[in-house]
Parts: structure tokens; sequence; C-alpha cells
């Protein structure tokens, strides 16, 4: 394995020195950020993303040679367990250079299961590139990575894929995009050769295209350049067989461009009507205008596999999508008048063996030096250094000075910092006031099996990453005593890279659970820490259920207990009840009436900001105490909690520390009170299978998995069909094997969850019995 990557690592320095030298130009020059490109690769799984990406870094120069999926040989998916499967698991970066322009490109994961991956690559992104299968059309994993890039109001550029597969249809995917997407299409460039409705396009016919836009048929010479690295052009004349459709085409795009941008009437009207007539700039500006707006989304088509379409695309990325300086300044920005001072967002972390936490960064003000100081306000305002900044060729860092604003690097050193977190310089104006803080050193690895405990953030903050709740777990067990040190080390390591990951201890049974987001989370996670040489055995895969109180409980606690001689003592009143169903989150309201809070002791005035203090600490212990229900431990959902009393004896005896013990002991009385319920997870299914197969399928899912069918359509290529289902998640662990069976192999679904069920008493005491051994 080392003799392969270090062979990769040779073969690459020699094809990249040049775009190496081009983006350090860019790196240190604040003139040319027009001419970065911050974009990602979104789609459905197994559209052909890492494919097209290793031909654009061929095609840029940056690679001798282009990867392949099925060979496991691609630069973007290097991690071990992404070249065994095929697919991408963690969004990889990589920088390469296109037409003087410099291109932070990021492949993010096309399965449901690392949906959080695609989330925190969005989050920084200017514009994207969504892949669409040409036979499958928009998929359902599409419609959910499109719906993040809207949420961020990201311009996109379509790239219709596999136009060599038979069945394959660039008009039914324009259509798509139109139905399913709720996107205006500007169809940019189509074949020279009409396909019949069956069969496909022979390799001579996939050479030759129309380019809408400047009226040329444009030759991939696949033929004395098996890369595809040669692309001829030629002017259509009247005269060519080929003119009549490509100009009905272009009349087609202007007319659609003049619906949505006043210029580009006006250029018409000067061209006196004449759609051929309006001039390539014209046109290209006003693409550019609407793509930018997220009015229209230009879109492109080829075949990434036989090397057709991908410069096309590249050209696409640089004329249309936006510069740094062209995106809108985060809201949070806006009101400030420095923006020469840093505010950089951490968008990625990667716990690496040899150099410690790698910590993406994306900067949206002023610059990031090597060596500098940092404050990490999200975690309270702690105090860090950056000792090295990165730029990150797929797994290749190459060290460089600094990360100018616009730009996307990786920086060393930063140990307290998570995804998500906000960086900024430490004289930052939202920072006058706040005390800054020595950074921590965690120092056992089951800090964070502990329970987080709430941080007050101080100075600005940039909107961070949401983060959906865990819906499967297993438990896992180090093989040995002298394994459970480097279990634990491996756990914190991987909870750092994954937010998506969590870890919790049960009390009651003496396990340490791991929870993510689906088998295949959880399969990738156990594949991780194998190869992180940790010796571990894995319980079954199970449903991460949910508790609630389904009646209103109240308790009282008066906590006493001496600590390293000395005397802790605070009493706590809490009430609990049910809230909403259709809010899966909890509440927890602390507005005490005045005369309850303590002002005054025997030992003098209690501050505001002790009170604070007391009542984060006891926020602290109420969240701790919601992570466990108790039933079977689950964390706690639809819960409203009120603090209706406090008892404060003296600062030196109630302090911070006592309330938060004193909370959880509160919340815990209550809780037993409150006839709590399970919740199970709910999933909407969606399944492609064969005609001849849905019988099969139907009957499984009305009977093993207790679903419910919403809707059951006939497939676009027509030979297959389409079903939506919704299901309790419980049901389907394992259904990757069991829909393979029942279709033999031809198969496929996808699957998210969309809240939480209660569960018919009869089932929540079997649950339950199997999950303590008694009821």
């Amino acid at each position: 394995m080392l003799g392969q990557w270090l062979a990769r690592t040779i073969v690459r320095a020699g094809t990249q020195q040049w775009t190496r030298q081009t983006i350090r130009q860019f790196t240190s020059s604040r003139s040319l950020l027009e001419k970065v490109r911050n974009i990602g690769i979104i789609a459905h799984i197994d559209a052909g993303k890492t494919t097209t990406t290793e031909r654009m870094l061929h095609y840029a120069g940056f690679t001798h040679k282009i990867g392949n999926v099925d060979n496991g040989d691609t630069v973007m998916d290097y991690l071990r367990e992404e070249r065994e499967r095929g697919i991408t698991i963690q969004s990889a970066a990589i920088t390469f250079g296109w037409r003087d322009h410099q291109i932070h490109l990021i492949d993010t994961p096309g399965h449901v299961d690392f949906t959080v991956e695609v989330e925190r690559a969005v989050r920084v992104l200017d514009g994207a590139v969504a892949v669409i299968d040409a036979v499958a059309g928009v998929q359902a994993q599409t419609m959910t990575v499109w719906r993040q890039t809207e949420h961020y109001q990201i311009p996109r550029v379509v790239f219709i894929n596999k136009m060599d597969r038979e069945g394959a249809s660039w008009k039914r995917s324009v259509e798509d995009i139109e139905t399913k997407l709720q996107a205006k299409p500007l169809v940019l460039i189509i074949p020279e050769a009409i396909k019949p409705k069956e069969g496909q396009y022979t390799a001579s016919e996939l050479q030759q295209w129309l380019d809408v836009l400047s009226m040329e048929r444009v030759c991939f010479d696949t033929d004395s350049d098996k890369t595809g690295a040669t692309v001829r052009r030629q002017k259509l004349t009247p005269a060519d067989k080929a003119y009549e459709r490509a100009s009905q085409a272009r009349v087609q795009l202007v007319e659609a461009l003049a619906e949505l941008d006043g210029a580009i009437v006006d250029a018409f009207l000067a061209a006196d009507g004449d759609h051929m007539q309006v001039s390539i700039e014209d046109v290209q500006a006003a693409i550019r205008r609407v793509t930018l707006s997220a009015q229209a989304v230009p879109v492109l088509m080829g075949a990434s596999f036989r090397n057709v379409g991908v410069q096309p695309l590249l050209d696409a990325v640089v004329d249309y999508l936006p510069a740094p300086s062209e995106r809108p300044i985060p809201s949070e920005l806006q009101n400030s008048s420095n923006t020469d001072q840093l505010v950089a967002f951490a968008f990625k972390v990667i716990a690496n063996e040899m150099r410690g936490p790698m910590v993406f960064v994306r900067v949206y003000a002023g610059t990031l030096d090597a060596r500098s100081m940092v404050i990490n306000g999200t975690q309270g305002g702690v105090r860090e250094r950056a000792t090295k900044l990165l730029q990150m060729y797929a797994d290749v860092p190459e060290e460089i000075p600094q990360i100018g604003c616009g730009h996307i690097g990786v920086v060393l050193g930063l140990k307290n910092t998570r995804t998500g977190d906000t960086l900024l310089h430490p004289q930052h104006r939202s920072l006058r006031g706040a005390r800054i803080k020595a950074p921590r050193e965690r120092s056992s690895a089951l800090a964070l099996l502990e329970g987080a405990q709430t941080v007050n953030p101080v100075g600005l903050q940039l909107h961070g990453i949401k983060v959906p709740p865990p819906v499967f777990f297993c438990a896992v067990e180090a093989d040995s005593p002298q394994d459970e040190q480097a279990l634990g080390d491996a756990l914190v390591s991987l909870m750092l890279e994954d937010p998506s990951l969590h870890v919790s201890y049960n009390q009651e049974t003496g396990q340490t659970l791991l929870s993510g987001m689906g088998e295949l989370h959880l399969e990738v996670i156990r594949g991780r820490l194998q190869d992180m040489r940790v010796r571990a055995s894995f319980g079954d895969m199970r449903v991460s259920f949910r508790e609630m109180p389904s009646q209103i409980s109240t308790a009282h606690f008066e906590y006493t207990k001496e600590v390293a001689g000395r005397l802790a003592q605070a009493g706590l009143s809490v009430s609990i009840e049910p809230g909403e169903e259709d809010n899966d989150g909890n509440s927890v309201n602390m507005s005490i009436p005045a005369e309850l809070v303590p002002k005054s002791d025997s030992d003098g005035v209690v501050s505001p900001q002790m009170y604070r203090e007391i009542q984060d600490a006891i926020r602290d212990g109420i969240h701790a105490a919601l992570l466990s229900g108790p039933l079977l431990g689950f964390p706690l959902v639809r819960t409203h909690v009120q603090v209706t009393n406090i008892d404060f004896y003296s600062r030196t005896l109630s302090t911070p520390a006592a309330f938060r013990a004193c909370a959880v002991q509160a919340m815990q009385k209550a809780l037993a009170e409150s006839s709590a319920a399970l919740l199970e997870p709910l999933a909407r299914l969606r399944i492609e299978c064969p005609a001849k197969s849905v019988g099969a399928v139907l009957s499984d899912l009305n009977g093993v998995r207790r679903g419910r069918v919403v809707s059951l359509d006939d497939l676009d290529a027509g030979s297959g069909k389409s079903l939506v289902a919704e299901v309790n998640l419980s049901t389907m662990i394992g259904y990757s094997s069991a829909l393979r069976s029942l279709t033999a192999g031809a198969g496929t679904f996808s699957m998210e969850v969309v809240g939480f069920g209660a569960v018919p008493r009869q089932q929540q005491e079997q649950i339950i019995k199997e999950g303590r051994g008694y009821y």
C-alpha cells in the first residue's frame, strides 16, 4: 500500500509543478480573487462524480494518468474503504488550475448515510456541479443535495453523465431538472446524432457534439487519443446537416434567457430580432447573470467514463460559476466595519496520525498567516496557534505561507477546533471584553464520552453546520483491557473527523455504543477502526429509539456531597411535561421568579456573573440528563423542562459544579415519574426495481417491513417501477441484502429519516424486555 501511494505521489509531482506555481500566485494575491472558484461535485450515488473529477484533474494537467473507480486508483477516493467499495465517503478537497483560474474542488459523497459530509462541504462552496445519470435521471439523493445547495443559495451547473449507456436520454433528464428540481435548464451542448428510442450511441456518435452557444461542432477525438484530451472545434455552416438542429437549440436558449434577463432582450432587438446574430459574448454574459442569481442552470452533457464532455464542463465552471467576491457576504459579517481582520470557518477536521488534527477552513475576511495566533470563539474563546498552513491535493499536502480571503486551505496545530467552529483574529472587534482561554489538553480519550458541556461562544459567530440525530447504533468492546486505551483514542479521533458519529457509555450495561446515520455509516466506522489497528468486537446493528415523557412530573433534589474535603450543597426543583408532537427538539425554561434569584449570602454579594455561571451549569446538567432516558437510556425528545426553584446556600457551598450535579439528579428523579414512552424513527423509502419484481417487493414491504406504500409509478425508461413508502426504521436492518434477493440484484433504494412515531404499547414492552432482560 505504501509503495503504491509513493509511486502515485512521484508520478504526480512532475505534472503538478506548473499548476502549483500558478496556485501560489493566486494564494498570495488579492487582485486575482476573481479568478478563484470554490466548487463542489454533488450527485446521487453512482452518477459518476468521482469519475468526472478524475477527468477534470487529468485534463488540467494535475495527474499523469486517469484514475479509475473500478481499479481503486483514484486521486479523490484515497481511503481504503472508498477504494474497496467504489464510493466516496469523505468529502475530499483538491486544488488545480484551468484557463488561468484556480479551482478549489470538493468531491462529496452521494450516499444518504454521508449527508453530513455533503452539508459541511456545501457550507463553504461558491458554486456546484450537479452530476445526473442520463439513464436514471434525477434521483432521490440528487434532490436532497440540490435542496442543500438551495439552502445556501449556491449557483449550479448541471452535467448529464453516462450518455454512452443504453437507455440514456438527455431530453428526459432535462425534463427532470424542470419538474423534480424546479429549475430552469439552459441546454448549452447537445449530441449531433439523433439517437433512436431503443439502443445507444455508438462510439463514433459519442465523439460528435454541437455547441449551441458558439454554433460549432465539438469533436472529442478518442480514436487517436484514448484519454479524450484532444478536442477539435469546427464552425457550423448552413450547409451542414446538423446546422438546423443546432440553430433550433440556440433559438430556444436565447428565448429562455429573454424570459429572465432584460439585457439579452436589448441585444436581441439590436440584432434585428435574429437569434443567430446575438453575439456569443452577449449570450454568455446573460447565462452568467441568470446563473449567479440562481434563476437558471446551464446544462452540459457527456460520458465521463468514455472521456467525453468534461472540458466544456470545466469551461462552464470558469465562465458561469461565481468567484468568492461575487457571492453575498455572510449575514453575520454584513454589519462588521472591519473586513481586514481574520474570520474563518472550520468545515472539516481530519485526525492525521503524523500531523495531528488537520482543520479545513474557508477564510471569509482577512488573511490567515502561518504561525499566527487565532481565537476559537465557538469554543468559548480558546487561543490556539496555526503552526502550519497547507494546500491539499487530495491526500498530498503542500505547505503555504498564508490563506487569503475567499480561499480554502488546511491548518495544523488547532487541537481544540471542531467542525462548524469560527476562528477569529485575536484583536477582532467582536472579542472586546471577552475572556480568552488557554488551549485545553485532552489527556484522556474518555473526555468526549462523559457528556458534552455547554460552551458559551464569544465574538462573531458564522452560521454552523446542522447535524441530524443518529438513528442506528451498535455496541463496541475492546478485545482486552490492554486495547481499551487504543479504542478510546481511536473513537475520539473519529468523532473529531465525523460530527455525525456519536459515542456514549451505557451505565447499566457497561457498554460503549456507537451511533450513526445508517448501516453503511457504522460499517465504514468499523473499517476505519480496523485501519487504525484497533482490536475490538462489535455487537449487532440496532435502531436508535427516542424517549419522551407522556405526563407532567415534578421533582426536587437536594445535593450534598463532600469533594476533596470540601462540602458542596445545592437544591433544585424542576417540572417536566411533554412537548409538541411536530417538534422533536427539547426546551429548557430558566425564567425563575425574581424573588427566588440569589442576590447575597453570608459570604457577600452574588454577582450577576456568578449567577450566569450557575444558570449555565444547571442547563448543562439538564441537557446531560436528557441524553439518557429512564426506559432504555435513549435520548429524550419533545421534552419541556421548567426550573421552578433554586436553593442557594452560599458561594462556597453552592458552586456551579454542585448545581450541575444537582440538576442531573433532579432530572433523573422527575423523568422516572414521567411515564416515559418509546418513539421509533420513521423513514421515507424510495425503491426502483424491475416491473417483474414489484410484486415481491410490495409483499415484503406490506408484511415484513410493516410499511405503507405512498406511490407506485413507472420509471421514465419504461421497464421498471418506482415506489415510495413510509416504514419503521427498525424493520429495515439488512434491507440492502433483502432487496438484492427480491430483485435478483437489479433493485436500488434510498432512505431518509423523516421523524419519530410512537411505538405501540405491546411492542414497547417487548423492546424494553429485550433491552433490559426484564420488563
